[in-house]
């Protein structure tokens, strides 16, 4: 038992940091206008699906979890080699490095253009290797992340400089969001 509280920790701590937050929030709630959503309902929405999740896992973790079979011995070498074997530093280095060239680009090539190549990126650095399959998954995740943010979040995304940003307004046109 003791085992599962000490895995549920880190839950109650950020369901207690989440929930704190949603308390706090109310002090901007107030400030939206008629007919809008208040400036708080974005973070208070995912305030509380954080909180509904890190309920979720508390309950899971303390109360339904199956008990756990002992370990069976092995050689530290064993384990050593495993953790290893685990290890990416050079993919790790490319993710950063990736995630930094996408906010320097990002106001360059605009929303759009940036978003595609960095999904497209993260999925080679992840050895994803269906060239098909990523120019899809960028193309259209980065068009659904123009959608929500314009359409349904209310938020403006840069455009571009020069060409890159006349294709972001075509693109936006072509989606119905101005």
């Amino acid at each position: 038992m003791l085992g599962r509280l000490k895995e549920a920790i880190p839950y109650a701590a950020l369901l207690g940091g989440a929930a704190f937050l949603y308390w706090d929030s109310s002090r901007f709630a107030s400030l939206g206008r008629a007919g809008q959503l208040s400036p708080a309902f974005w973070p208070r929405a995912v305030l509380a699906l954080l909180m509904g999740v890190c309920a979720w896992e508390l309950a899971r973790r303390v109360l339904f979890a199956p008990p756990r079979p002992r370990a069976e011995a092995r050689p530290a070498q064993d384990e050593g080699e495993e953790a290893r074997a685990r290890r990416h530093p050079l993919l790790l280095a490319a993710g950063i490095g990736l995630t930094v060239a996408y906010v320097l680009l990002l106001g360059i090539l605009g929303f759009f253009l940036a978003t595609a190549f960095y999904l497209a990126g993260f999925m080679l650095v992840g050895r994803y290797r269906r060239a098909g399959v990523i120019a899809a998954s960028s193309v259209l995740g980065s068009l659904a992340f123009i959608f929500v943010f314009m359409k349904i979040v209310y938020v403006s995304l840069p455009l571009g400089v020069g060409p890159f940003e006349r294709l972001s307004i075509w693109i936006l046109a072509a989606l119905g969001v101005h």
